[in-house]
């Protein structure tokens, strides 16, 4: 799913975009799990990645993912590849130490940027690096409902039952790429038929005033709700053309690989 809230830039009268890992860019590969499994073994997710107004092919996630016995994720690695299947960035993560909170470190070489969750307990250090500057900040755990980079994926299906009822659920969000949290909500926004398959949309976006100038995250998963299908939101990858985070990307999981994918 899969890092769901890197940067934020939000001038005034104008929307602008919070990139959400998955990793929620993302969100959120991690939700393409299949139910529980009997025993520790490997999954291989891939998402496929398009510019949602052009539909021009961006980029390939390839998750490699170590899965618990109860088939929870404990590791996983994350690479992301151009359409000539050149590595642009890699993420690693680390569930052990908190379900939705996990230990993770994103690199993007090219433009000097990386950042990550270092420590996580009864408070969490964050850390952003950009043109060799580097910043960190400790805060407190917040109370409730908590989600950082792709364990937002695991809050979502730990409050499945409460969305499949009709319910809002609000968390708080970590977001190491601005050293901050911030108030989200998730709400059931109705069913649908998604390649061939009986499907859930889900929204997610600010439990503030931002929601005004922040466009929302749409996410499709099975029925279930233990497999994500479709991703529709801000991209945490930057554009080499521009510097800047692509504003709205659609993530497709699964499937048959585009003729523009190259996978090594």
């Amino acid at each position: 799913m899969t890092e769901l809230l890197y940067r934020l830039h939000c001038p005034p009268l104008r929307r602008a975009p919070w990139v959400i890992a998955p990793s929620l860019g993302l969100v959120l590969a991690l939700a393409a799990l299949h139910p529980a499994h009997a025993q520790a073994t490997s999954e291989r997710i891939v998402g496929y990645v398009r510019d949602a107004n052009t539909q021009r092919y961006l980029y390939t996630e390839v998750h490699q993912l170590q899965i618990g016995r109860d088939g929870a994720p404990v590791t996983g690695t994350t690479t992301y590849l151009d359409p000539q299947g050149q590595e642009m960035a890699r993420k690693t993560v680390d569930y052990r130490s908190h379900r939705t909170v996990p230990v993770y470190r994103l690199e993007l070489p090219a433009q000097g940027y990386s950042e990550g969750i270092t420590e996580v307990g009864g408070t969490v250090m964050m850390f952003k690096t950009s043109q060799r500057t580097r910043q960190e900040e400790r805060l407190d755990m917040p109370e409730g409902h908590v989600a950082g980079d792709s364990g937002f994926n695991q809050l979502i299906m730990d409050l499945w039952p409460s969305l499949q009822r009709g319910q809002t659920v609000r968390f708080r969000l970590l977001v190491a790429g601005r050293l901050s949290d911030y108030a989200f909500r998730a709400r059931h926004a109705g069913e649908l038929t998604y390649l061939q398959q009986a499907a859930t949309r889900i929204r997610v976006e600010p439990d503030s005033m931002l929601r005004f100038l922040v466009d929302p995250i749409d996410l499709i998963y099975d029925r279930s709700g233990r497999r994500l299908l479709h991703y529709a939101g801000v991209s945490n990858i930057l554009n080499p053309a521009t510097g800047e985070v692509y504003k709205r990307i659609d993530i497709q999981y699964g499937g048959e690989p585009p003729a523009e994918a190259r996978l090594p």
